[in-house]
């Protein structure tokens, strides 16, 4: 009796064992599965997102103006315009000149009527072009661009030497340039508008007459502008504000800049999905 005890413990116990081989059989088994199936959707992970980096749009923006448009507006718009579209995909270039009307960006500027300028004055239109245009083309020999778009803050000068009757024809000017040279009639622009700290001042004409050709500007389709009157560091001591914005005006125009072309670019994105 003792004897059968035994032997029927023993048999008990290489049954267990072999149902706990078997088990670890089946285990290892699905551990294998598991770590393929893991290892397959990895490999689908990876090949996804290189066709989507392959097939993502590539945009150039080209920044430009006076001193309002300064390397902590172009730094905090670059960061936000490479955080939506990725680093690889969005190209910043900017070239700016502080105390310069916009007859610098246009070679065959012509002046309002009557503000007889020298014709030394005169001779350097058109000079801020050039170094603008060329950093323009020679970002776009290293990649192709789906989008580019024109960034502008500029006017100031304009309105400060009364030569505000002729800024919207020669914004145009500028842009249609643009288009020529870098062979894209497709190019958009943003314009910030001059803010308003000259508001009160009694000659503010010419000032005014800028802000509304830029809004003009803004307002033709594809295109854009924004409101800086926000931004010029007014207060309870200083109302209006001053000309020139303070550093956190300055980052959050580019801001500003960024997320206004990030839109236009997403609606063009529509349009051509419908």
């Amino acid at each position: 009796m003792q004897f059968r005890t035994q032997r029927f413990r023993t048999k008990r116990f290489q049954t267990a064992q072999c149902q706990t081989a078997q088990c670890q059989t089946a285990q290892s088994e699905w551990t294998k599965q598991r770590l393929l199936l893991g290892l397959f959707s990895l490999a689908v992970v990876v090949l996804t997102v290189r066709a989507e980096s392959a097939n993502a749009a590539n945009h150039l923006f080209i920044l430009s103006g006076q001193s309002n448009m300064t390397g902590a507006v172009r730094d905090a718009f670059t960061q936000r315009v490479q955080q939506h579209f990725g680093k690889e995909h969005a190209v910043v270039v900017m070239r700016m000149k502080s105390g310069r009307g916009i007859r610098f960006w246009v070679a065959d500027y012509a002046q309002p009527q009557g503000r007889d300028l020298s014709t030394k004055k005169m001779n350097s239109n058109g000079q801020e072009y050039e170094p603008l245009i060329q950093a323009a083309m020679d970002a776009a020999k290293k990649a192709t661009f789906d989008t580019v778009g024109f960034v502008w803050m500029q006017g100031e000068s304009d309105a400060n030497n009364r030569l505000s009757d002729v800024y919207e024809q020669s914004f145009v000017k500028l842009t249609d340039q643009l288009k020529n040279d870098l062979k894209r009639n497709d190019l958009y622009y943003v314009i910030g508008r001059i803010n308003d700290y000259a508001r009160d001042r009694p000659d503010n004409e010419h000032w005014r007459h800028v802000r509304e050709a830029q809004v003009r500007l803004g307002k033709v389709a594809g295109n854009a502008w924004i409101n800086t009157d926000d931004l010029n560091g007014g207060d309870a001591q200083q109302p209006q504000g001053d000309i020139h914005f303070p550093k956190a005006g300055e980052e959050m125009l580019g801001q500003r800049f960024a997320e206004k072309v990030i839109e236009l670019i997403e609606k063009r994105k529509f349009t051509k999905q419908n």
